[in-house]
């Protein structure tokens, strides 16, 4: 009924041992769920994977380190807005609009070139 690989997979991203119970576990949520056992176990492999590449987001977010406390708590918008092409002072201004936050345009060139975060192209 499942692909082994598949089931495999799915093991090894729950840190799951043995392959028969997380079988046996897709039948019964299938069957509580009442959907196909295959189109469940599909949607945990990618659900797992999705969360896994969220997680590696987060990591690299967390290399990016600032004295200032209000910089580190923005620090994920500055380096998404700095990616989109915004400059120092649009990015001091949308965080001033949207969270009622002021940093300086100073504090936010400091906190990029400190963490060499360069736009890709």
């Amino acid at each position: 009924m499942f692909n082994q690989t598949k089931i495999n997979q799915l093991a090894k991203l729950l840190n799951i041992e043995d392959v028969i119970n997380v079988e046996i576990a897709i039948k019964r949520q299938a069957k509580y769920l009442q959907v196909s056992s295959s189109y469940l176990l599909k949607s945990y492999i990618v659900i797992h994977t999705i969360k896994d590449e969220i997680q590696s987001e987060e990591i690299k977010m967390d290399k990016y380190i600032s004295k200032n406390l209000i910089v580190n708590k923005y620090k994920k918008e500055i380096v998404e807005l700095y990616f989109s092409g915004i400059g120092y002072l649009k990015i001091a201004n949308s965080l001033y609009l949207n969270h009622h936050a002021k940093i300086s345009k100073t504090s936010i060139e400091r906190f990029i070139k400190q963490n060499n975060i360069k736009r890709e192209k």
